[in-house]
């Protein structure tokens, strides 16, 4: 079965999982990666889907092993780990990585659909990302809206700043990258 059809079967599905009606494309795949690095001691990919964006990160240069995802649809994870089997698989909601984790994190790319998310859960993933992260480590984030992905509240919260991407035409819908980082 293609990502495709796994992916419009499970949106079907489960559309309270999946956010989105088709995978990650390739070149906003490659913008999510841009900050990863062969050098990093570990990533995680939170939103993992079928594993596009895993792909990038791993073309990046990173050994699998250091790389963990994290990723709620069952059937989602299941590709993952046959695709990716020197990866940690977790089928997990990314808040849940403060629980399960045991390394500092280098960086946390995140396809998880976080724009139409209440402040509340917005705050509890980026705080469990945020607890397992180096300082001024990169947490980038897919939106396919006009404004930041995180609110106003929760960047301040967290005490984030952010760069952000060209809007990428070649995804469907366009997209947009944000790279966060915890300031001082």
């Amino acid at each position: 079965m293609s990502d495709l059809s796994l992916f419009l079967g499970q949106f079907l599905r489960r559309p309270s999982e999946i956010r989105a009606i088709v995978p990650t494309g390739r070149a906003a795949a490659n913008e999510m990666a841009r900050p990863v690095t062969r050098q990093m001691e570990a990533v995680a990919e939170i939103g993992a889907g079928t594993g596009t964006i895993t792909r990038a990160i791993l073309a990046s240069g990173l050994s699998p092993e250091r790389l963990e995802l994290y990723e709620l649809n069952a059937a989602f994870c299941d590709r993952l780990r046959q695709r990716f089997p020197r990866t940690v698989v977790h089928n997990l909601p990314a808040q849940e990585m403060v629980n399960v984790g045991y390394r500092e994190l280098d960086a946390v790319i995140s396809g998880v659909p976080t724009l139409l998310m209440p402040d509340a859960l917005q705050a509890a993933i980026v705080g469990a990302a945020l607890s397992r992260m180096k300082r001024g480590a990169p947490f980038v984030q897919i939106t396919y809206g006009p404004r930041p992905p995180l609110s106003e509240v929760v960047r301040a919260r967290f005490n984030l700043t952010h760069v952000k991407s060209p809007r990428i035409w070649a995804n469907l819908p366009p997209a947009r990258v944000y790279v966060f980082r915890q300031g001082a």
